[in-house]
């Protein structure tokens, strides 16, 4: 593939993938007008089901190949039924669409979990045709999250501003867009690009 259309309008997760496929010389498209996208029902038990549901409902409306991904967090410290895992925006039962929101929350979160905790998100991936063909991967990247955060907010990605790069100690958010092409490089570009090179 030398263009990858994704299944969003949202410019972070197109920025997030453009850089991570950077290197193999793969051109990313999102969606410009969202009335295009079905409303997608993300009731899947996990990421990579509603992955594979939205790449397929976008794929037949688009008429093209389509990739999407969907995301889930764990925090080290947290039990099994307090994770945020797949409900990351779902908070107390309640959808929080604000990133101001989600941000004060995971926020105190963090805070109430020691200030600064090892966490990690699992992203499910899925490119789908338009005749329900599916090829899937997870990709599980490890984060630092803290309770002091940036005053930079990446919308979209709020929870950049509480994210600190395990290798540089710098928060996500606070990154030129070369410095987060190059983070999201590491983080998940390697085995993204394999997946995608992968692919017929």
């Amino acid at each position: 593939m030398t263009t990858l259309t994704m299944g969003t309008t949202n410019p972070a997760k197109i920025a997030q993938i453009a850089g991570a496929l950077a290197p193999i010389g793969v051109r990313v498209v999102g969606v410009a007008d969202k009335k295009l996208l079905p409303e997608v029902a993300e009731d899947g038990t996990t990421v990579q089901e509603n992955a594979r549901k939205k790449a397929t409902t976008y794929a037949q409306a688009l008429r093209c190949r389509v990739f999407s991904m969907d995301n889930a967090l764990y925090l080290e410290g947290l039990s099994p039924e307090e994770q945020p895992g797949i409900h990351v925006r779902r908070i107390g039962g309640i959808i929080r669409n604000s990133d101001d929101e989600l941000l004060d929350h995971y926020q105190q979160v963090v805070r109430t979990l020691g200030d600064k905790v090892k966490g990690r998100w699992e992203f499910g991936v899925c490119v789908a045709d338009p005749d329900g063909t599916v090829w899937e991967t997870t990709i599980i990247s490890p984060r630092i999250f803290t309770s002091q955060r940036s005053a930079a907010i990446t919308p979209g990605y709020p929870l950049e501003s509480i994210q600190i790069d395990p290798e540089s100690n710098r928060h996500i958010a606070d990154m030129s867009e070369t410095e987060q092409a190059e983070f999201w490089q590491r983080a998940i570009g390697t085995e993204l690009a394999k997946f995608v090179q992968s692919i017929p």
